[in-house]
């Protein structure tokens, strides 16, 4: 009996010793892409290829119980990239990198295994149906896509118990709406709405905030107008002196490309280009860097609310991002809210919440939205990306053009700010 107990509690050791293990490791590959992408941002190539390839050649030296085999085939074929530059070389390295990382992730993600699979992949793929045949004009088809699967998600009984009360709610409202509103687009945004949080409860269930529905045109400004503080509406109108950075997936080794130019004749920011998921890749995004940190971080004192000033330049990509990043060290990360524009040839006014900023690193979620420091913020700006805030695929996101045409940017202050 004695030596059973014994037996038992040294595999139990074992197996918490080799989760540490693995989640130390884990920890070391991301802080070496994050690294990576520093040093390749600023063109350090054969910098950031040594410490992928340090990485890579530890890895399976120390480490590689905690690989399947083809995993480990990854990174020895990456390994074997000689003759290429040093660039090329970076982004085959790390391409591997993320590749093992990702996979790993599915493996033993708590989040992930704690999800209930079915009816997580069937949301998204519905979504990316439906969203698929309402992009191309076909809205009732889109509709009898989502109607289909929320009766199911109301009927049976292994996805009715796995959302939450006020979920269900949701459902059987957009079920109603889908019988008695003669709007096919009301009725498309309304069951996607309810589907989107489903989405989030089950893939995130302790951290949820709704996903962003299409922007309706607003013929009323809103009470509060905010306080100017980009105005590419004319020359020398922003309360801070600034550079504006172009970033895109390049900096690991996607091919899309993106410009920001003031056009000053249309008295607007143009923010346009070309999207592709080759090599991984799959967003742009450009940021105002001010030339005194500390004079942003004063004027963001306080914001309750970004309002944005935006128009769609294409027919399609109408999801974008705002963000307010740290980049004051290597582990950078920033605060990011959606918002959509409709391709209708008109200037909207966006209205984002402080409280929907969700904290991201590279793409994955740290934490529940709500908890941006501004006193960390070193710029903002703009993104495009194939991932949506809260870390799943942007069903929404078309590879080819895009583009945005950016007014101002204004903050709502609190009503007892000075």
């Amino acid at each position: 009996m004695l030596l059973r107990i014994l037996d038992n509690h040294t595999q139990y050791v074992d197996q918490n010793k080799g989760k540490r293990q693995f989640l130390s490791l884990m920890t070391r590959i991301r802080a070496t892409q994050t690294l990576g992408a520093t040093l390749t941002s600023r063109g350090s190539y054969d910098r950031a290829a040594n410490i992928y390839k340090r990485l890579i050649e530890d890895a399976l030296k120390n480490h590689s119980d905690h690989f399947k085999p083809d995993r480990c085939l990854t990174l020895e074929t990456a390994l074997e990239v000689q003759d290429e530059n040093a660039q090329d070389r970076a982004w085959k390295l790390r391409s591997a990198i993320d590749t093992v990382y990702d996979e790993c992730l599915c493996d033993y993600n708590e989040v992930s295994d704690a999800m209930p699979p079915n009816l997580h992949t069937r949301i998204k793929d519905t979504i990316n149906k439906a969203s698929s045949k309402i992009t191309s004009g076909d809205q009732q088809h889109g509709l009898t896509e989502y109607i289909n699967l929320l009766k199911d998600m109301k009927n049976n009984d292994k996805y009715r118990d796995l959302i939450s009360p006020a979920a269900k709610v949701m459902v059987n409202e957009s079920l109603e709406i889908a019988e008695s509103a003669d709007d096919l687009d009301l009725k498309n945004r309304k069951l996607r709405e309810s589907l989107d949080r489903v989405y989030n409860e089950v893939r995130l269930p302790e951290v949820y905030s709704p996903s962003v529905g299409p922007l309706k045109s607003k013929k009323q400004k809103p009470k509060d107008s905010g306080m100017l503080v980009v105005d590419f509406n004319q020359a020398g109108g922003s309360m801070f002196s600034y550079q504006i950075q172009i970033l895109d997936d390049k900096c690991m080794g996607g091919s899309s490309h993106a410009q920001a130019l003031l056009e000053e004749e249309k008295k607007y920011l143009s923010f346009h280009g070309n999207l592709a998921r080759t090599n991984r890749g799959g967003f742009a995004s450009f940021r105002i860097l001010p030339t005194v940190k500390d004079e942003l971080r004063g004027i963001l004192k306080n914001t309750k609310a970004v309002m944005l000033e935006v128009m769609n330049l294409e027919k399609q990509n109408i999801r974008y991002k705002f963000q307010m990043a740290n980049e004051a060290h290597l582990k950078s990360f920033n605060w990011q809210a959606e918002f959509i524009v409709e391709p209708d040839n008109q200037f909207h006014t966006v209205v984002i919440d402080v409280l929907s900023f969700w904290p991201t690193m590279f793409g994955h979620v740290l934490s529940s939205p709500g908890n941006v420091d501004f006193s960390k913020v070193d710029c903002l700006g703009i993104l495009i990306s194939h991932v949506t805030v809260d870390g799943k695929e942007n069903p929404d996101f078309v590879e080819g053009p895009f583009g945005l045409a950016v007014r101002s940017i204004r903050l709502i202050k609190n009503k007892d700010d000075d």
